[in-house]
């Protein structure tokens, strides 16, 4: 049956070649929103650990870096840095503002910090040096067409470009990077604000430790000196912003990943349909010959699974021409469509689709007279 499969579909390459871009153009459209949920996830996780602390703390109750308010004590840095252990405490508020230029508004998040947190990778410029200063996203600049040097105003307060950050968002939320000056003096002169005491100064402390401590040890130490807050590993607040992450957006995004594979299944059904369709003599001498309906389908089935497999590397070059594209022209989004999770998800769902896909015609076939052989 596998040989009868594979001649089959070496008898009529163009045909095969037709049949394979049609199902991979449809699992490529699964595996793009695979990869625009994974993208989700991995932003979450990378604003956390592009910090680059040891642990992390939080207000009290706060187990979230993106999504939830965090506000600590100001003498929290001090307390912290007295334990032992402790080589500094580097302090970091999350501010959300919007920004506008020319009509067209977008929310961003001010990443505030002193000594430590700001832009992992920049793809131009450089870090914040001056007052005044501030390091964009990417996705920003190119969607406001901003270069290092430019202006950026917010609510009346003037920032001047100084780079340009590299996949730094999150929640669909670009990220901006200043220091704490110039957040002071955003927070008087703009006018955005009213009341300043209702404005976070102190968001997390992104605390470093000395050589050679140990992180479970000194955690502990550091709740007990600061009662107002708690204390994560980045890798705990990453996975919390991804939990979050998959709360919110993931029944949407399951949705859409489900009316894929339904879209996958009807076109591989209507292939396998007109398959049989066209084959009727073909398939009728089988009979004719003695191969039983149970042959005859497994020979439809291995036939649709070969072809869900030749589609596979199409429905893969058109994911990444299509992922490069939107991450090219807007890359506040993230969309990885060679992850291994939702590769192997994905290939074993293509995979399912082509054996439901190749029984959708079972009763066609079982119908079938052999007699057709022998009619005009």
């Amino acid at each position: 049956m596998l040989r009868l499969a594979f001649r089959q579909l070496l008898s009529e390459p163009w045909r095969t070649l037709m049949t394979c871009c049609a199902i991979g153009a449809a699992v490529a459209v699964i595996l793009l929103l695979e990869g625009f949920q994974q993208g989700l996830l991995i932003q979450l996780r990378e604003a956390v650990l592009n910090r680059g602390a040891d642990l992390i703390v939080t207000q009290s109750g706060v187990s979230n870096f993106i999504g939830s308010r965090s506000l600590l004590p100001q003498l929290s840095r001090r307390r912290i840095e007295a334990v032992a252990g402790v080589k500094a405490a580097h302090p970091m508020t999350l501010v959300p503002v919007i920004y506008e230029q020319a009509g067209e508004m977008r929310p961003i998040f001010f990443v505030v910090y002193d000594t430590a947190g700001g832009p992992a990778r920049l793809s131009a410029g450089r870090e914040v040096r001056k007052p005044r200063e501030i390091v964009i996203d990417e996705s920003l600049a190119q969607f406001y067409r901003l270069a290092p040097g430019d202006p950026f105003v917010v609510a009346d307060y003037e920032f001047r470009i100084a780079g340009i950050a590299q996949q730094a968002s999150a929640f669909f939320t670009a990220f901006a990077f200043i220091n704490y000056d110039d957040m002071i003096d955003f927070y008087f002169d703009s006018d955005l604000v009213g009341d300043i005491s209702n404005l976070p100064l102190l968001s997390y402390l992104l605390v470093e430790l000395e050589p050679g401590v140990d992180r479970n040890v000194i955690r502990p130490l550091i709740e007990a000196a600061e009662p107002a807050g708690d204390v994560y590993t980045p890798q705990q607040i990453a996975n919390n912003d991804m939990a979050l992450g998959r709360t919110l957006f993931g029944p949407v995004l399951g949705v859409m990943i489900g009316a894929g594979y339904v879209i996958a299944l009807l076109v591989v059904g209507m292939i396998m349909f007109a398959v049989a369709h066209g084959r009727l003599r073909s398939l009728g001498v089988l009979k004719a010959l003695g191969f039983t309906n149970g042959a005859l389908s497994r020979e439809m089935v291995l036939e649709a699974v070969a072809l869900s497999l030749l589609a596979l590397p199409v429905a893969l070059l058109l994911a990444q021409a299509a992922s490069g594209m939107i991450e090219t022209q807007a890359p506040l989004y993230l969309v990885p469509v060679a992850e291994p999770g939702p590769l192997l998800r994905t290939l074993l769902g293509a995979m399912l689709l082509a054996i439901v896909g190749a029984l959708l015609p079972l009763r066609y076939i079982a119908r079938l007279d052999p007699a057709i052989v022998f009619r005009g």
